[in-house]
């Protein structure tokens, strides 16, 4: 009980911290030109747009608790595998990618099953919360001419991506 109301009360700040460090690593991970200060201002600067959002930040405190659990479970398979002495870097990798998409499909499932309006946009459920303009782009993408350009352009993207691999 303590947990849940230390993040209703400070969950606000909580979206900014976490907003900041996210957005900062990856200005840092994908070398972004501009030297130390310039990402640390431009992390701060949409977290705090980000910390006023309500939707965003009552969105986090719903998934916080999943992805406490998904970094809990994922340090105990780390230190398993860190006691067992089974070096295989293949493994290592794979079970990387195989965590974070499990943690993105848990987000998606949690957004989808909180939110009314994406719950309204999935292909079985009615149109009841949905304005005309949600409406027109529920049946845009649900569409077959969607379908098959969103093939097609996956298709196009795989094979640029064999095509140019070194």
């Amino acid at each position: 009980m303590i947990i849940q109301e230390f993040f209703a009360d400070y969950s606000a700040l909580l979206v900014m911290v976490i907003a900041f460090i996210l957005i900062y690593i990856t200005l840092k991970k994908l070398k972004i030109p501009g030297n130390e200060a310039t990402h640390f201002i431009l992390s701060l600067l949409l977290a705090f747009v980000l910390m006023s959002s309500v939707k965003s930040t009552s969105y986090l405190t719903k998934v916080l608790p999943y992805l406490t659990m998904i970094v809990v479970l994922t340090f105990v398979i780390v230190m398993v595998l860190a006691f067992v002495t089974f070096k295989n870097a293949p493994f290592e990798k794979i079970l990387g990618w195989v965590g974070i998409v499990v943690a993105i499909l848990i987000i998606i499932i949690i957004a989808f099953s909180h939110f009314s309006t994406l719950n309204h946009m999935l292909p079985e459920s009615s149109n009841r919360g949905l304005d005309s303009n949600l409406r027109e782009f529920k049946d845009f993408i649900y569409s077959q001419d969607f379908k098959e350009n969103f093939i097609f352009v996956i298709v196009i993207a795989a094979v640029g991506f064999f095509i140019l691999k070194k």
